[in-house]
């Protein structure tokens, strides 16, 4: 009875030191689905959303029921400018980085549901301009930023190591110093946790 009790007490003791060094950082990868609609000042052209892709790799630091994520993502974006006669196409790449605040509303050991919102830095590493207005001489395709900031909100649900996004984005700084304006995204992504 006395070695069942000590072998009980050191499974007990070991799983509590195993709980205390247990990293609270969690490290994953994630993609997914993002729709951009353009926005622009100009009377008469429409704003059409249109469908790119996200990859990307993300930091938790969790903190109880909090969570700080920072993210590094290869977003290309897509969307299409309508105007009398004809569309323009809009295609950009950046390197994204979000760094999220979370509140997981639902913690349980399998499942878990979140909410999250915070700020993004966006940097453009590419941009295409198909179809837009030239008299011949002069082009009339805007110039994209090197830089911009964006902020999203979202929620999200964790299922073992599977985790499902869903946030808005919206442009803080204007995309362009022309007429293109703050970009607004939808995004949606699945991830998986390495560690």
């Amino acid at each position: 009875m006395k070695k069942l009790l000590l072998v009980a007490a050191i499974s007990l003791f070991s799983s509590a030191l195993f709980a205390q060094l247990a990293s609270p950082i969690s490290i994953g990868i994630h993609g997914g689905l993002v729709s951009t609609k353009a926005d622009t000042d100009i009377s008469g052209i429409k704003d059409k959303a249109d469908n790119g892709m996200m990859l990307g790799a993300f930091a938790r630091i969790n903190l109880n029921k909090w969570y700080i994520q920072p993210e590094l993502n290869y977003v290309s974006r897509k969307s299409t400018l309508e105007y009398m006669g004809g569309s323009a196409d809009i295609k950009t790449k950046s390197i994204d980085i979000p760094v999220l605040l979370g509140y997981k509303i639902i913690k349980l050991p399998v499942i878990k549901v979140r909410a999250f919102a915070g700020p993004v830095a966006s940097f453009s590493i590419d941009d295409n301009f198909k179809d837009f207005v030239t008299d011949g001489v002069n082009d009339f395709s805007p110039k994209v930023k090197d830089a911009v900031w964006n902020a999203k909100v979202g929620a999200g649900i964790d299922v073992w190591k599977l985790t499902f996004d869903v946030d808005y984005e919206f442009g803080l700084t204007d995309v362009s110093s022309e007429f293109l304006k703050k970009n607004k995204m939808f995004n949606v992504t699945l991830g998986f946790r390495l560690l």
